[in-house]
């Protein structure tokens, strides 16, 4: 009787841990940012702009892709593609090169891509590297400057997790 018992408690506790572990599975990136949207601080527009204005102090980063980088920035931000983010944020050579040095762990930082959903997963990774102070620019470049993808045609972001 006592066996019997004890195989139930072992095949529910099986079942628990199966079913926990299917529980942070998605099915893309979107999905992804969007549940990691509420744990990101995130910045307006009108915030960016009056922090440009003022000239504070900060570090804007913009993750999207090369390419897209060259189509067109937000002034004076630096460009660091999503796919190498984690490995080039602390890479002293790199900041020299863009005549900045490295950011302090308490460094106002703020990430965009086109829409926001790679700058979620990107300001998370930064967080997670024990980065204190990073934003999100809510809704990316094209909230920024609702005119930049005029013209273009509308397909899915490409790279990183998400668009």
């Amino acid at each position: 009787m006592k066996k019997n018992k004890l195989y139930q408690w072992i095949a529910a506790f099986s079942v628990l841990i199966f079913i926990s572990a299917c529980a942070n599975i998605y099915e893309n990136g979107k999905e992804l940012a969007a549940d990691t949207r509420p744990y990101i601080e995130e910045i307006t527009v009108d915030e960016l702009n009056t922090k440009i204005e003022n000239q504070e102090d900060f570090f804007l980063i913009d993750v999207r892709q090369s390419a897209e980088f060259e189509k067109g920035n937000i002034f004076y931000s630096t460009h660091i593609p999503r796919g190498i983010l984690e490995f080039t944020i602390d890479d002293e050579a790199f900041w020299e090169a863009e005549y900045l040095s490295a950011p302090e762990k308490d460094a106002d930082i703020i990430i965009y891509c086109k829409k926001g959903d790679r700058g979620i997963l990107a300001a998370k990774a930064l967080s997670e590297l024990g980065y204190s102070n990073v934003k999100n620019l809510r809704g990316g470049i094209i909230a920024w400057d609702p005119e930049f993808d005029s013209g273009s045609e509308s397909k899915p972001e490409e790279g990183g997790c998400g668009g």
